[in-house]
């Protein structure tokens, strides 16, 4: 496994802890593209959505998706690309492309569809393509899919083409153990343990690297990122990317939570309802200093007639 070093914010893998324990302060704690360019998988017909627990879902392979798909985790994703632009100093990928001709681009798991847009305006050459069941997170693909999904994609791609994946890994963490006994971590066990009765692999990202190498993907790269909870970091940069990413996380925290733990793990909405009270307090304060791992994994089709 090879690592690149990517200009994106100072010190990516070294956060700083805040040790001064300090309370949270309040600005912490407060909380048209032709069809041929870019199209819609689903039509709306089989996007027509399911209310439960006063969020809606997509209807298509009902139960295959756990997050909702309504205007508010619209919203959200979109700050959420924001967010992955960034971290990756603005760039919408990673792999060195150079000076290739683009000609078929597929955004796999576009959501609300902002990457596939924003790469179709930049590469008016390329035919780009973005596709979903619904706005969702690739992570959470079952366990048997991911392999497959690879071998696919290396069949598809013309020799010289590149894949790329960027993903949130899980489970959310914290190195320090600040993040030990709390709400946060009670509740990162059972979101856990619902993908898992689910069939969903939630660590997918970290098998990424082999998965593209065994199907046969050369130049193979995984780069890390950290997505601080909140502006726990004392890195200027890493702190204004947590508090972006505490707005984020608030706002997705209810679809996240609510069907799994209900339709999976038996928990009735009042305990739901509960246990996000005290996991909001959490991911707020700033002595917990947690974090997502962010994976980003690119690799190349072999041209014709290289060696693998």
């Amino acid at each position: 496994m090879s690592t690149v070093p990517v200009p994106v914010i100072d010190n990516p893998e070294g956060l700083e802890h805040d040790d001064d324990g300090n309370e949270v302060d309040d600005k912490d704690s407060a909380i048209g593209s032709d069809v041929s360019v870019y199209t819609e998988t689903l039509r709306s017909s089989l996007l027509e959505s399911i209310r439960e627990n006063g969020r809606s879902y997509h209807r298509y392979h009902d139960g295959s998706y756990a997050l909702p798909d309504d205007d508010r985790e619209q919203e959200r994703l979109d700050m959420q690309h924001e967010m992955f632009l960034r971290t990756f100093n603005h760039k919408l990928i990673l792999a060195p492309l150079g000076n290739q001709p683009i000609h078929h681009v597929l955004d796999l798991g576009t959501g609300t569809g902002l990457w596939a847009i924003q790469f179709a305006d930049e590469n008016p050459e390329a035919n780009v393509i973005g596709t979903d069941l619904s706005p969702m997170q690739p992570s959470m693909v079952p366990v048997n899919y991911g392999p497959r999904l690879f071998r696919q994609a290396f069949d598809a791609l013309r020799p010289g083409g590149w894949i790329e994946f960027q993903d949130a890994s899980m489970p959310i963490r914290a190195d320090d153990g600040t993040m030990d006994g709390t709400a946060w971590a009670d509740w990162v066990d059972k979101f856990m343990d619902a993908m898992q009765k689910l069939g969903r692999d939630s660590a997918a990202p970290e098998k990424y690297a082999q998965w593209a190498r065994d199907a046969g993907f050369i130049n193979v790269t995984r780069v890390d990122f950290k997505w601080p909870q909140n502006g726990w970091p004392k890195n200027p940069a890493l702190k204004e990317l947590g508090r972006w990413h505490l707005i984020n996380t608030l706002d997705g925290l209810h679809g996240f939570t609510v069907r799994p733990f209900t339709a999976v793990l038996g928990m009735s909405v009042e305990e739901v309802e509960l246990l996000l009270m005290n996991v909001r307090k959490d991911i707020a304060n700033r002595r917990i200093h947690s974090y997502w791992p962010i994976i980003v994994v690119y690799g190349q089709k072999p041209a014709v007639g290289s060696p693998q």
